[in-house]
């Protein structure tokens, strides 16, 4: 089973903070090891992860190396972060706020995963709802529709 977390109106300024910060607070719940970090950030330059929706969103992650637990992390930032879209070889970014970390051990079910979120966001107001809600709804949104 893949435990769903929130970060809620966190502050980070880069992406790199995001990463950073992702990783402190899975590491703290014993979710995953300190090196997801550099794994995170090693994955996202290689094939970046914003997703064109409506308001724009993204899915970092890496292999399940450095998973302690299966989980994803929707962090609701205050203000947007630059990133790649995905498959625009870097040439097109996008503004995220709502950024979706996936941490799955399993490859079969990572794969699931990504792809069920990268759906769930494409058709459906969700990113509009978590951004527009408060912290009690928000965690409601994540446990219930992600």
């Amino acid at each position: 089973m893949v435990k769903k977390e929130l970060m809620y109106h966190t502050n980070f300024q880069t992406k790199e903070e995001l990463f950073k910060g992702a990783t402190e607070y899975l590491v703290s719940k014993g979710y995953a090891t300190a090196e997801f970090e550099a794994a995170l950030i090693q994955r996202e330059e290689r094939f970046p992860t914003g997703l064109p929706t409506n308001p724009p969103s993204a899915i970092p992650h890496s292999d399940g190396t450095y998973a302690n637990e299966d989980v994803i992390l929707c962090i609701l930032n205050e203000t947007p972060l630059e990133f790649y879209e995905m498959g625009s070889n870097k040439e097109k970014t996008i503004q995220a706020k709502t950024i979706f970390i996936l941490m799955v051990r399993d490859i079969v079910t990572h794969l699931d995963q990504l792809q069920y979120i990268i759906e769930k966001t494409k058709n459906t107001n969700i990113i509009h709802r978590l951004e527009e809600s408060d912290e009690p709804t928000a965690v409601t949104l994540v446990q219930e529709e992600l």
